[in-house]
């Protein structure tokens, strides 16, 4: 698949753009600050239906303006279709597919496939474990949108539980309550941590394989960090959150589940964030993101888009040529603050709110 038209209004530094791209590389190159990285901010989000840099949608809108809207051409094996997002001060986003409204965030996924990589995306392993929850609960989304669905009501329980857990109901009372809400939290918890436990072994297995092209001399490996062990899932998850009440109430919110759990990332058996240069961490975050770009090349049957920020800053040029091979085949944007040489890429030059476009 691949982004075709593409049309941005009153979108960060953006007044008005109207611009086509190769359906190979396209490299967006320009002076620090000068817009790359809205565009591909604006790709991402006709994929995710928000943006991977701010929480805060407001700040995509540009200066003085009440609204931003963005438009995708979108060429599929099976057809074309058109992605809208409209973003406003006063009102809720609204995001189309083919003119259709998107009534629901889990009815956007699957439609455009956008793989991206960012500095922010280095957090991901250095940071709290919400963040890799975050990272992986999205990418599962994006493939499965009926993972997406488990994530909501997983956490409408969990809203409601945490809820009981407050109160000062009395004990009896209150276990009879909270009883009701294990059993929904662990149904739906036990298909999450199933779904992430075969994503996370296919993730390994792939980014392993990745990582090693990109610096042979690394091993990457992963692995999830589950609460509960045994072949049932949901039953050992309900009978740990039903002896665990006591320390709940204690505590206030519920202690075991899918919402406290982790990812371990180790690089050479080492815990990545306590023994990795900055370098290594940048290109371990890579190899998942590829590995998850090959995942969703098999589901699919076709290439999601690339969207790659500042990837090469850290980079060492074997690095680099090895990215470059492994992304042949596939649309993909790379911002670069530096002339980038690349054969057959369509080179974007990025400045003063336009993109203009030539042939390398």
């Amino acid at each position: 698949m691949f982004v075709n038209g593409f049309v941005l209004k009153n979108y960060r530094s953006y007044e008005s753009l109207t611009v086509s791209f190769s359906d190979g590389i396209n490299i967006l190159q320009g002076k620090n600050a000068a817009g790359k990285t809205n565009v591909l901010e604006a790709i991402g989000f006709l994929s995710m239906g928000k943006s991977f840099r701010t929480q805060k949608e407001a700040e995509c809108i540009r200066d003085g303006a009440q609204s931003a809207y963005i438009k995708g051409g979108i060429v599929k094996k099976q057809g074309q279709l058109c992605v809208e997002a409209l973003l406003s001060v006063l009102e809720k986003k609204s995001l189309k597919i083919s003119g259709q409204p998107v009534k629901k965030m889990g009815e956007l996924f699957g439609n455009f496939i956008a793989v991206v990589f960012s500095p922010e995306d280095l957090k991901v392993l250095k940071e709290s474990p919400s963040l890799r929850r975050r990272f992986i609960d999205m990418e599962i989304s994006k493939l499965r949108p009926a993972y997406f669905y488990e994530l909501q009501e997983y956490a409408k329980a969990l809203a409601q539980k945490n809820a009981l857990l407050k109160s000062r109901m009395a004990e009896n009372q209150l276990k009879k309550l909270v009883s009701i809400f294990n059993e929904q939290l662990a149904a739906h918890g036990a298909r999450i941590i199933n779904a992430r436990q075969a994503f996370l072994q296919q993730l390994d297995e792939i980014s392993r394989a990745v990582h090693h092209d990109l610096a042979s001399d690394e091993t990457l490996s992963l692995k999830y960090k589950c609460s509960v062990t045994g072949d049932d899932v949901q039953k050992a998850l309900f009978e740990k959150m039903d002896k665990s009440l006591s320390s709940e109430i204690e505590q206030g919110f519920c202690l075991y589940g899918p919402h406290r759990e982790d990812i371990a990332v180790a690089l050479n058996g080492g815990e990545i964030k306590a023994y990795s240069s900055q370098g290594q961490i940048r290109t371990a975050m890579l190899s998942l993101k590829l590995a998850t770009f090959d995942i969703a090349r098999v589901d699919f049957g076709e290439s999601p888009v690339l969207l790659l920020d500042d990837v090469f800053s850290e980079l060492d040029t074997a690095r680099q040529n090895a990215l470059l091979e492994r992304i042949q085949g596939a649309q993909c944007f790379i911002t670069t603050a530096v002339p980038l040489k690349c054969a057959h890429a369509q080179i974007h030059t990025v400045g003063q709110g336009t993109v203009k476009s030539a042939m390398s």
